[in-house]
């Protein structure tokens, strides 16, 4: 069986780990992966795409409401921009689990497989260091 992914996850040998599993799986795993690098990235660190990643979110001089719906809205723009797998992409906060620097979000969408569109969930755990993790 083929394991899905993009040409530079095929190149780094990324798809050893999705053997075996079938395609709507092996392409959301994909998906996950690049949410994870797309939202571990800060704005204006790619110089041929200066809109490309996230603004600091540890920089917000608002209020706690004000700066979560301001990154949820920089995320949804981001993914439907940069994440052509995934549409009508919707983010929730998570709650915060008493850790002030960390931030959880879920993503909700549509994804696409093979011509066939499904609905997705992932969650994405934004930490102090800057480093998002997310998983299905």
């Amino acid at each position: 069986m083929t394991a899905y992914g993009s040409l530079f996850e095929r190149l780094a040998g990324d798809l050893d780990e999705r053997r075996g599993l079938g395609p709507a799986a092996s392409v959301q795993a994909s998906v996950a992966a690049h949410l994870a690098k797309m939202l571990s990235t800060r704005a204006g660190s790619v110089q041929t795409l200066p809109d490309y990643g996230l603004p600091d979110l540890n920089n917000m001089r608002l209020s706690l409401h004000d700066a979560l719906s301001q990154a949820r809205e920089a995320i949804e723009t981001f993914i439907e921009r940069y994440e052509p797998r995934l549409s009508q992409v919707r983010v929730l906060a998570l709650p915060r689990d008493g850790d002030p620097l960390r931030l959880a979000f879920s993503l909700e969408g549509w994804l696409e497989v093979q011509g066939t569109k499904r609905q997705i969930s992932f969650t994405a755990h934004l930490d102090g260091s800057g480093q998002v993790k997310v998983g299905a």
